[in-house]
């Protein structure tokens, strides 16, 4: 086992491409940018509502099961290799450390190839159900642009200038999903060939903002000299975290459509859909805080002081989606998709400890705790895949929510302890 870090030496002010809480622009408080991506974010997912509802009842159950189980593998193979090491990048941007960067970027699309060759080979045996067999690999390729698209954001993330990307995010969006919706009338193919138009316009939009406002990365690096074994084993050990963490949200998808058919999958990824909405509030203030935390000595200090802000709102978020379940599913999806209520009003009590998870995840990061984070979302992954392989045989969609409820209680527990650690950050290299 390796011993005690030394502590990161403060980087001084001429050293970073963002100075927190100083000498920002109005629009540029975290506070505000977490409510303005936020409200990007909920403008996105609130067009994704109504292109369920047309997809629904326009595709049908067996087909609208298809479009959401191959849309979870895209989500999940690009979390797998963007959440961990796109969080790694914002804050060695924060510190102007681009060597680091650029070899996150490198491991990144290394992991996309890999994926790619995958999907191709298992396109060829039966390890995939017969029903998305044929589009895999295609569909896959999707990554790239899909990497791309992140990486514009992450540069304007680092820059701290989220209302730009929320801007852009709210017209890019739209037009998009019109777009891609619209699409879904000319058959399969032209639903998809929309979906990656949507990836590219988004992409195009972020980028002119993000060559308006973040520095190249081309260039010296502001930050320490890198030792390459350091850097590269964070950047595995965070890749490796992004990959439990896309298999912590999305393998029950999967597991469904394999164990109980396309239906049962389309009920669960449709109460699934109204649970990824409440974590909106969630990400876009991890978003817009981690290059703040980035820079501070004790970032579980000002941390601490959300926690209970964010609890609050996720447990009465939690409430009223109890009682709200029925006509929110019932009343726009028709009677054919009744059985998700049940789903979606187990899934939303897992709001409360997934909000814990996320803001203790940006701790952990800013400390370059990456150790820590892998084994806690380690923990969850396997509780979650061993409670699912024991509840959906039984239970179904039901099943699967009350693995992620089990879950996500059980691994937001494990991050208790990042809002009480007050020693100084490790090197990232050696955390």
């Amino acid at each position: 086992m390796e011993g005690p870090a030394p502590a990161t030496p403060p980087l001084s002010s001429s050293q970073l491409l963002v100075r927190p809480d100083e000498g920002l622009h109005p629009l540029r408080g975290w506070w505000v940018q977490s409510a303005l991506w936020g409200a990007a974010q909920v403008w996105s997912r609130a067009l994704g509502f109504l292109q369920s509802l047309l997809l629904a009842r326009w595709l049908g159950p067996e087909d609208f099961g298809r479009f959401t189980v191959l849309q979870s593998w895209l989500i999940l193979t690009h979390q797998s290799g963007s959440s961990g090491l796109s969080s790694l990048m914002v804050r060695d941007l924060a510190r102007a450390d681009r060597p680091r960067v650029r070899l996150y970027l490198l491991i990144q699309i290394g992991w996309v190839l890999l994926i790619l060759a995958i999907a191709v080979i298992l396109s060829f045996t039966d390890y995939v159900p017969p029903s998305i067999r044929g589009d895999l690999p295609f569909l896959t390729a999707l990554l790239l642009p899909m990497a791309w698209l992140t990486w514009q954001g992450t540069r304007l993330t680092a820059a701290g200038r989220l209302e730009r990307a929320a801007g852009m995010l709210f017209f890019t969006r739209t037009v998009g999903l019109t777009v891609m919706t619209l699409a879904a009338r000319y058959g399969w193919t032209a639903l998809w060939l929309g979906f990656a138009g949507m990836i590219v316009l988004d992409g195009i939009g972020l980028r002119w903002m993000a060559d308006r406002f973040s520095a190249p990365l081309s260039g010296r690096s502001g930050g320490e000299p890198m030792r390459a074994p350091g850097a590269l084993r964070e950047g595995l050990r965070m890749l490796g975290f992004g990959i439990v963490g896309a298999l912590y949200a999305r393998a029950d998808s999967l597991m469904l459509l394999t164990w109980r058919g396309p239906v049962e999958a389309g009920f669960y990824g449709l109460a699934y859909r109204f649970y990824e909405a409440g974590l909106l509030l969630s990400n876009a203030l991890f978003t817009a805080i981690l290059p703040r935390l980035a820079m501070e000595a004790h970032p579980e200090r000002r941390a601490h002081r959300l926690l209970k802000i964010l609890l609050g709102l996720a447990a009465l978020s939690a409430l009223g989606l109890t009682f709200l379940a029925d006509p929110l599913i019932r009343l726009p999806f028709g009677s054919a998709y009744q059985p998700a209520i049940p789903m979606l009003r187990g899934l939303v009590w897992a709001w409360p400890p997934a909000f814990l998870s996320s803001l203790g995840s940006a701790i952990w990061i800013a400390r370059g705790r990456s150790d820590r984070l892998f084994r806690a979302f380690l923990f969850g992954t396997a509780l979650n895949l061993a409670l699912n392989a024991l509840l959906i045989p039984r239970w179904g969609g039901m099943g699967a929510a009350l693995a992620m409820l089990g879950s996500s209680w059980g691994m937001g527990i494990l991050f208790l302890p990042a809002f009480h650690d007050a020693s100084r950050p490790q090197d990232p290299g050696k955390g």
